[in-house]
């Protein structure tokens, strides 16, 4: 304002009547150029005190909302540390089974038992469970009894049962047992067994001994007496089990020396084979079936025998029974009979006689 006065005094002194209407220009200007700037800065510090005040609002809510859901998380912790018992007990054990056999799974057994529960996650992507409560005498669950099943029940022994082991049974099994003390829990990792199917051949085109265990879980080992050149490979098999094939360099002075020894974890003692033994084997099939032979011929013989003897027995009988044969008998005793009278009236004679008194 001092600015525009000092223009406007300039003005008027320097140029008359005009700088009077020049300086009254000028002076008006600098009035609405003061009042602009000092209404800009006003509303622009309006603009922004507002902008903080609305600003600060959602902060506050945020805090507020932040110390209630902080404050309800504290209250649900302090309930669920009330209610529930910590964990007492957990333990772990790794346990192998044969396919096709029985597996028995033990839980913790705890009295008195609230409740008590079987979960099964398996390799394959299967998951279920059994589950038994005390107070309500109720046992439930979503497992196939093939599957898996209680031993016995479940308020005596919480022992799991597994009838028959299969591949697609290979997974963890954990047993919780609820007590009012706390929870005690155990899991079981189970791992099937699949035995292979050994063999041994001689290929003589090659001169190599050929040995294979077919279809184990998992693969087999397989060794070489004697010692020697050898090359071994396992293939994968869409059931999840192995085969392994072993390729023995075989030496002229070898002979049917070589032999292969298979191990697998399903056996207690490795199995081994070898090329003498096969021709032994076949050699023992051979009198095996040249006895069986033999013992047939001679059956044969005795059988025709003892039909030729029944039928010459028969005819014996036969002849015996027939007319001509008992009409003898009868032809024979009217013959002799006449002699006979006479032998019976001699001796009737000779013994009247001997009744008479002999003279002296």
């Amino acid at each position: 304002m001092k600015r525009c006065s000092l223009c406007w005094w300039l003005s008027r002194h320097q140029n008359g009547c005009r700088g009077d209407i020049i300086a009254c220009a000028m002076e008006a200007k600098c009035g609405i150029n003061f009042v602009l700037k000092n209404w800009s800065a006003c509303a622009l510090l309006t603009v922004t005190v507002v902008m903080a005040t609305i600003g600060s609002f959602p902060a506050r809510g945020s805090i507020q909302n932040k110390s209630e859901q902080h404050h309800a998380n504290s209250s649900v912790t302090g309930m669920t540390v009330k209610n529930i018992k910590p964990q007492l007990a957990e333990g772990k054990s790794r346990t192998d089974a044969v396919v096709g056999t029985e597996v028995i799974l033990t839980c913790p057994h705890q009295r008195p038992m609230i409740m008590v529960s079987w979960n099964a996650n398996l390799k394959n992507g299967t998951v279920c469970y059994l589950s038994y409560i005390s107070d309500r005498n109720q046992t439930g669950g979503n497992c196939s009894e093939d599957s898996m099943c209680w031993l016995s029940r479940p308020d005596k022994e919480s022992t799991l049962q597994i009838k028959s082991a299969q591949i697609s049974s290979e997974g963890i099994y954990k047993c919780s047992t609820a007590t009012a003390d706390g929870t005690f829990s155990h899991e079981h990792n189970l791992t099937i067994l699949v035995p292979p199917e050994a063999s041994l051949i001689h290929d003589d085109i090659n001169g190599t001994a050929i040995c294979k265990a077919v279809a184990g879980k998992p693969a087999a080992q397989i060794s070489w007496s004697p010692g020697g050149e050898y090359n071994t490979k396992s293939e994968n098999l869409l059931n999840g089990t192995q085969t392994v094939t072993s390729v023995y360099k075989v030496n002229n002075s070898e002979g049917s020396k070589v032999t292969c020894f298979v191990s697998h974890p399903a056996w207690k003692e490795s199995h081994s084979i070898s090329l003498g033994g096969q021709s032994k084997k076949k050699e023992d099939v051979t009198i095996t079936i040249l006895f069986s032979s033999l013992a047939g011929v001679l059956g044969i013989l005795l059988l025709s025998v003892f039909i030729c003897l029944l039928y010459r027995r028969k005819r014996e009988v036969a002849a015996t029974k027939s007319p001509e044969t008992m009409s003898r008998p009868s032809i024979q005793e009217s013959e002799l009979e006449p002699y006979a009278i006479f032998v019976q009236v001699e001796n009737v004679i000779y013994e009247k006689a001997g009744d008479f008194p002999q003279s002296e």
